[in-house]
């Protein structure tokens, strides 16, 4: 990059994190999570499909699902991670016509290789096949933005005191403007 170039791109990178730092001066950065989570999620087994999945997020509202199998949490599934199971089947097949049988019983549990969360965890020296990104319900919106900016997810699973409580999406933050 030229000399032009770089101050330029400093000029702009000084306004983004000015205007970054007003942004969050209208946020609660104390308030608890408990207080905006998506509270009662859908708890889903490994091996239900996508199509018996996606109808019961659609019938609850909600945009991310707990799998868990027996008592062990597997992890979270996403409506982005679904569509795009979709949208690449439909893409690799060449496929324009209504979503095809094989993907409609694809087992949950083959969506939950989210690479960005695993490589958190194993960043923070958690290994497993079972691996999810947790927060308790104590926990504040400023550790939230943290572990979601890092992470590189979008939704947090949220434990209480009598397991999981509920979910935090990036949407959910929203809720912390003052």
């Amino acid at each position: 990059m030229g000399t032009r170039n770089t101050a330029k791109y400093t000029i702009a990178t000084k306004i983004f994190n000015l205007s970054f730092r007003i942004y969050l001066d209208y946020m609660n950065l104390e308030m608890q999570i408990k207080e905006i989570m998506n509270k009662n999620p859908i708890i889903v087994s490994p091996k239900e499909t996508l199509a018996e999945v996606s109808k019961k997020m659609a019938k609850n509202n909600k945009d991310v699902v707990v799998v868990r199998e027996e008592e062990l949490v597997k992890g979270l599934v996403t409506a982005s991670e679904i569509y795009y199971a979709m949208k690449s089947y439909v893409l690799g097949k060449n496929m324009l016509e209504s979503i095809p049988m094989e993907i409609r019983d694809l087992k949950i549990g083959e969506l939950m290789k989210a690479p960005m969360a695993i490589e958190f965890m194993e960043a923070c020296g958690l290994t497993g096949t079972n691996m999810c990104i947790v927060l308790g319900e104590e926990d504040t919106v400023a550790n939230a933005m943290r572990v979601m900016a890092i992470g590189g997810v979008d939704h947090i699973l949220i434990i209480g005191d009598d397991g999981v409580s509920g979910t935090l999406s990036d949407n959910d933050l929203l809720k912390a403007f003052q």
